[in-house]
């Protein structure tokens, strides 16, 4: 072996053969026949998890059904199947899923499953069903892990079976989560080494928000501890207001909340500073600009309220700007050559629709109606504008306006209580919607009063992108009185530290802003930027990090900006990279062979050195 810091591939290629196991041997040919496939070990290595996927007689017009298995390991014996959940249940599922199977560093009683849509398919069905090819689906579930002795609970009676769930009223082993969102072009990267960074909790980038959910059981409510936004304070009462930039927020413009740059303040505060007679000029270009492009966006139904407008960008005003999804999906054009539909960007801001299947424009008009902290601000120093009455309806007063929390407690069905509804939880402002179940498919009962038994408890904390990065150009960008709006973006997560419930994200900018070199310019060019935020769960407030400066987008399409912006997040991640311990690592099992057209060799427990041979 040559001395070069680094050990040959080839010592580690095979293992004594008294600890590989031929699969053949330990499970039963029936089991293969039904279609299982084989995943890997769960951490604890007690089992090996396996899948099914079903998509009934009619290839071609029937939905796929998926269930995992849960098979209990013993090396000198056949495999046990003691657990099997059907997984997201509910869904209308139309194409075969790759799917990802992870587990928490440290938390053994759940586990959570991803399924991402594929594009290869050549199902009619799912053809019909995926017109828009800039939406792609993602679905979850989070379920209870088995109990690893039998439990008196699950099967109070006695039985042959080698299942342990399922017999009884057991919520410690017996919940599922069920949760579907969509996610647009450019399609959020999936980072479970930090979306599972922290125990208990997990993070999704909807593409619109990033959603810190949590669920764990708790012994009843008193007892149960708060895992989300556990510090959140109340702010001081709201100062008076003027309804000057009421009246300028009409304006799609207005992409900053409570009017124009001309309300741009420092990192500190958000008081009102005045502004140099060049950039109160700008700014005053910046908004007739904008406002002459609504006018004729809106042609010759310019009467329509705003509720319409916004309606109608959400449903597909967004394919009329330079870099729309479908421009980025389909025939590329370059910046350069859409200059003349630039303008018509301005409005980008507001074309992205709530990534929820139950879009909700009045939920999004009670989000930007909502007091806005500065990203930069503490909350004992900033002043507000005054909350509307949603806001005070809701309790939003005690929150960042680019922040909303949800805790909820389920409980079993109580004999001769009525059955839940099948829709998951919904609230005026955008939530992830979810359904919670028993492994029988029964709803979960929502805890509304005193409950003195087990509860499971979902919470949710989410950080509204739009909102906040109106919020950091606002207090923190040098380049703000240029600002006009910004028609993309992009958001990564470059780090999630456990021990201090912070999440650092960078958000890739692409918007619209007037040079600094030609003042008497009227027209914005594209430019691309970047900031990067730290974001607080236990507070839910987020402070500036960093911002980028202005790069001019030029000859490039929006695909090679997004390429090379992640490039470069990849870049700065590796720079930050602490190698994990080993017993902290995320166990991830994914089906990835299987759409390759090929299959695992071994599925390889490393930390008890055992393979099984498939």
């Amino acid at each position: 072996m040559q001395l070069s810091g680094q050990f040959s591939q080839r010592l580690f290629r095979k293992l004594p053969p008294r600890v590989c196991v031929p699969l053949k041997n330990i499970v039963s040919e029936e089991f293969l026949r039904a279609g299982h496939i084989f995943l890997g070990f769960t951490k604890c290595g007690r089992y090996v998890l396996s899948y099914t996927s079903d998509c009934g007689e009619d290839d071609d017009f029937s939905f796929y059904t998926y269930h995992l298995y849960w098979w209990e390991f013993n090396l000198h014996s056949r495999l046990k199947q003691v657990h099997h959940v059907r997984l997201f249940a509910g869904e209308e599922i139309y194409s075969d899923l790759y799917l990802t199977v992870c587990e928490w560093p440290n938390d053994r009683s759940k586990i959570v499953i991803f399924g991402f849509n594929t594009r290869s398919s050549s199902s009619v069905l799912m053809n019909l069903m995926m017109s828009d090819e800039n939406n792609r689906d993602i679905y979850i579930t989070i379920a209870s892990m088995p109990p690893p002795k039998p439990c008196s609970q699950c099967c109070p009676l006695p039985s042959v079976s080698t299942i342990r769930t399922g017999g009884g009223e057991c919520l410690e082993h017996g919940y599922v989560l069920n949760s579907r969102y969509q996610v647009v072009y450019p399609f959020p990267t999936f980072q479970p080494a930090f979306q599972l960074k922290k125990d208990q909790v997990i993070l999704l980038n909807t593409s619109y928000s990033l959603v810190a959910c949590s669920i764990s059981l708790c012994p009843d409510q008193e007892q149960s501890s708060q895992i989300l936004y556990s510090s959140g304070a109340t702010p001081p009462p709201p100062p008076a207001h003027s309804a000057s930039s009421t009246a300028s927020s009409t304006s799609p413009s207005s992409a900053l909340p409570q009017g124009s740059p001309e309300g741009r303040q420092g990192p500190s505060r958000l008081g009102p500073s005045p502004l140099s007679p060049s950039q109160t000029q700008a700014a005053m270009r910046a908004r007739e600009f904008a406002a002459d492009l609504f006018r004729r966006a809106q042609g010759p139904d310019g009467g329509r309220d705003e509720g319409d407008g916004e309606r109608r960008r959400a449903e597909g005003g967004e394919k009329e700007a330079s870099l729309c999804p479908a421009e980025k999906g389909g025939s590329r054009e370059t910046l350069r050559e859409e200059d003349d539909r630039c303008g018509e960007g301005s409005e980008e801001e507001s074309r992205r629709r709530t990534s929820f299947p139950q879009p909700s424009t009045s939920a999004a008009a009670a989000r930007h109606s909502e007091p806005v902290l500065s990203p930069a601000s503490s909350f004992a120093s900033s002043p507000r504008t005054p909350p509307s009455s949603t806001s005070q309806e809701t309790g939003a007063t005690s929150e960042p306006g680019y922040v909303n929390y949800t805790r909820l407690h389920y409980c079993l069905q109580q004999p001769g209580a009525a059955e839940p509804d099948a829709g998951g939880y919904e609230d005026d402002k955008v939530q992830l919607p979810f359904s919670v179940t028993d492994l029988k498919g029964r709803n979960l009962q929502l805890v509304t009063g005193a409950h003195g038994g087990q509860t499971v408890c979902v919470e949710q904390l989410t950080l509204d992108f739009e909102y906040l990065i109106n919020e950091v150009i606002r207090s923190d960008a040098a380049w703000a009185p240029q600002f006009c709006s910004f028609s993309d973006y992009d958001v990564v997560i470059l780090e999630v530290c456990p021990d201090t419930n912070t999440v650092m994200i960078n958000i890739g900018l692409l918007l619209l802003a007037f040079s600094s070199s030609d003042e008497e310019h009227c027209r914005p060019n594209t430019y691309h930027s970047n900031l990067q935020v730290s974001w607080d769960l236990n507070t839910g407030v987020c402070c500036t990090v960093g911002v980028g400066d202005l790069t001019e987008v030029k000859g490039q399409t929006s695909g090679s900006v997004w390429s090379s912006y992640r490039k470069s997040c990849i870049n700065t991640v590796m720079k930050w990279l602490v190698p994990e311990s080993s017993s902290r690592y995320i166990n991830r099992m994914t089906n990835e062979a299987l759409h390759k057209g090929s299959s695992l060799q071994v599925l390889a427990d490393s930390d008890r050195c055992t393979w099984i041979v498939l």
